[in-house]
């Protein structure tokens, strides 16, 4: 009787301990989260996005007209002195002169000196009795016929007229997007399963802020080869105003003695409207040479103009490309802590049951 009751007792010892067994088994969280989740993790990438290229500035360069009544004018005062006779052409020139400039501006037009001849075509100002003297010339219709017209540069279709002033400071690279703000709880990690699923959202971040550096890193070197040859040609485009403007200077005085040398030749045939001629060709290039050196400053100031907008569109076009990695970096970047949460909580009676 007494084996019989021992034997029960071990049975039903055995019995129980394999009943907590098997309840213990189905019941244990999981060692490894979900693998649909941890999937979803590591298939998680982010790819370099089309980058936006720099604004064209658009620029046009000066300009000088000359005028067809000077061109006519001047081609026949050359045949003066042989032909014995003054071409209409001249002696309207006189009366339109005469009629817009009074007998002391013409007398002081004739008194110009090679000194301030000189100075003004080194890039000096006008008197201002020769400025007033100009700018009358100008106004009148007649008169102003006899000028060249000077077609200043612009910039994006704004006209640049000798606006002397410092260039914008190129905006300093950004290395980096719109960092990624995570308000992450932190999880304790209290079993593996949990351990797991922290490690694979900690890889698929770090493959992911990887990503993103490699873009930032393209959008930067963008920038870079964007602005690296701003300097250089501003430059260039400073030197050819230089350049452009002492040819211009040179055409001017080669026009300007040709005339008065043939005014010198044909002053017997003029009589009264040799200084009237002399008061012409005078204004024709003192006031040339006034506008050139306008023209010139005017065009290296629009060099300034192309350079600063030139930065400035870099610089607005590695503002935009950061904004597009930070839109592809910040949803893949919430997608991962999202599944970070999800991973977690799978680690909690997975598919058991009680």
């Amino acid at each position: 009787m007494k084996k019989r009751t021992l034997k029960l007792a071990v049975f039903s010892l055995m019995m129980t301990a394999m009943l907590f067994n098997c309840k213990d088994k189905d019941n244990a969280d999981p060692t490894k989260p979900d693998d649909n989740i941890t999937k979803e993790l590591d298939n998680l990438n982010i790819t370099t996005p089309a980058l936006d290229k720099p604004a064209e500035v658009k620029s046009e360069t000066s300009s000088i007209e000359a005028s067809a009544k000077a061109t006519e004018v001047h081609g026949a005062l050359d045949g003066i002195a042989a032909s014995g006779t003054v071409p209409s052409s001249v002696s309207g020139a006189a009366t339109d002169v005469k009629g817009a400039l009074s007998d002391s501006e013409i007398s002081a037009l004739n008194g110009i000196s090679a000194e301030t001849i000189s100075a003004v075509s080194a890039g000096g100002t006008l008197s201002p009795e020769l400025q007033a003297i100009y700018d009358k010339a100008l106004a009148n219709p007649a008169l102003a016929a006899y000028f060249p017209k000077f077609n200043f540069p612009t910039v994006n279709g704004v006209a640049v007229r000798a606006q002397r002033s410092t260039a914008t400071p190129a905006k300093s690279a950004r290395t980096s997007g719109t960092e990624a703000v995570e308000q992450v709880e932190k999880v304790l990690v209290d079993d593996a399963c949990i351990a797991a699923a922290e490690a694979t959202y900690q890889t698929a971040k770090t493959r992911l802020d990887g990503q993103k550096a490699t873009a930032v890193a393209a959008v930067t070197a963008q920038y870079q080869a964007d602005i690296a040859p701003i300097a250089a040609g501003q430059t260039s485009c400073t030197s050819t105003a230089t350049t452009n403007s002492a040819g211009y200077r040179t055409s001017a005085a080669q026009i300007f003695g040709t005339a008065n040398a043939s005014l010198d030749a044909a002053q017997g045939v003029l009589g009264d409207l040799y200084p009237v001629l002399k008061a012409l060709v005078a204004i024709q290039y003192i006031g040339a040479l006034s506008s050139i050196n306008e023209l010139e400053a005017s065009d290296k100031q629009a060099c300034i103009a192309i350079a600063t907008a030139q930065t400035a569109n870099a610089a607005a076009a590695q503002t935009a490309n950061l904004a597009k990695v930070d839109a592809v970096y910040l949803p893949a970047i919430a997608q991962a802590t999202a599944l970070r949460t999800a991973a977690i909580e799978s680690c909690h009676n997975q598919g058991g049951g009680n």
